[in-house]
């Protein structure tokens, strides 16, 4: 087994593992980094990579799947009205990427990192309460 391989199935070990042993605040936070970490280079790789990449299309699948998890696990039963808020800039944010993705633009990536990076803070000092 190379280095590369073997750092590939360390780092799936390593994410299996944190998300196996999170609690479901835990879990959130863990969605929300890998979201903002995706947008990131998603933006960069629409920015200064070629029309066509691996990267980029990873990126692009990934932050989708992470905003359609993050919209999934609201409540919208016991936390009204923030859960309807949080839909509204989730569908926001998807609706964005994927302009911007076809557009091959990366501003409106930004701004969502952008709100998206004010959630998690305030989800981590959530989590920090409880």
């Amino acid at each position: 087994m190379n280095y590369h391989s073997f750092m590939k199935e360390y780092k799936q070990v390593d994410a299996i593992s944190k998300v196996e042993n999170a609690d479901s605040h835990e879990f959130i936070q863990i969605i929300y980094n890998e979201l903002i970490t995706n947008l990131k280079s998603l933006s960069y790789a629409l920015k200064e990579g070629p029309k066509v990449s691996n990267i980029k299309s990873k990126s692009f699948s990934q932050s989708l799947t992470s905003i359609m998890i993050l919209s999934q696990s609201l409540d919208f039963e016991n936390g009204e009205p923030i859960a309807s808020n949080l839909f509204k800039i989730y569908d926001y944010c998807r609706t964005t990427i994927i302009k911007e993705y076809r557009n091959c633009n990366y501003e409106g990536i930004n701004s969502c990192i952008d709100i998206l990076e004010e959630i998690n803070s305030a989800w981590s000092e959530i989590r920090q309460r409880v």
